[in-house]
């Protein structure tokens, strides 16, 4: 019989620092084109945004910064008493740049805890990763007093002239992961869907 992955879920604050750094120092070994992200790209105002290895140091130094000082949030899995996965997710209002996602936002003033991004690293995937975070996700918007939980899974993908793998084309989670665990369809878009719980 095989034995159950125990998969622990702590919320980001600055002491585990190190193991934010760690874990994206790696998280995109097999997907070099995001090795720079370091998730960062919804709290970062501005248009501009380079994924790439070669903006890797800012972006580490500028998400060093924002975690130290306790203004980034979200979500770091761990197996074994390594991070293995990462979920950035807060409240929408935090998001300093929703980007794409603004179409989302028909009420700011609304109470709701958004889910942005995914990461799961290699050789920890389908391993039910994404689900412990997507369920500590809910429980946090919860206890910060949110009313919904809302994410953003990609239901069309674009078409690109370069292969992206499927990891990285379901970073904001797959759809079947949140309709397994109670989240329904609040509006379908051209490539995703608004998907809402109910707190």
């Amino acid at each position: 019989m095989g034995q159950t992955l125990q998969i622990e879920v702590r919320e980001l604050k600055p002491e585990l620092l190190q193991d934010y750094l760690r874990f994206f120092d790696q998280a995109f070994s097999d997907f070099p084109h995001w090795a720079g992200c370091y998730c960062g790209f919804y709290d970062t105002p501005g248009n501009d945004w380079d994924p790439t290895a070669k903006a890797g140091p800012q972006h580490r130094t500028a998400r060093s910064q924002q975690i130290t000082s306790g203004k980034a949030q979200g979500l770091l899995a761990y197996i074994d008493g390594r991070p293995v996965g990462w979920c950035n997710a807060q409240p929408r209002a935090n998001f300093a740049n929703m980007r794409y996602y603004t179409v989302a936002v028909t009420d700011a003033n609304e109470p709701v805890g958004s889910i942005m991004c995914f990461l799961v690293a290699p050789g920890h995937r389908g391993k039910g990763v994404c689900t412990a975070l997507l369920n500590a996700a809910v429980n946090k918007f919860r206890r910060d007093g949110l009313q919904v939980a809302e994410g953003y899974p990609t239901t069309n993908p674009s078409k690109r002239s370069w292969e992206i793998p499927w990891a990285e084309e379901n970073y904001k989670g797959p759809l079947n992961a949140y309709l397994k665990n109670g989240f329904k369809i609040h509006q379908q878009l051209e490539r995703f869907a608004i998907v809402r719980k109910q707190l």
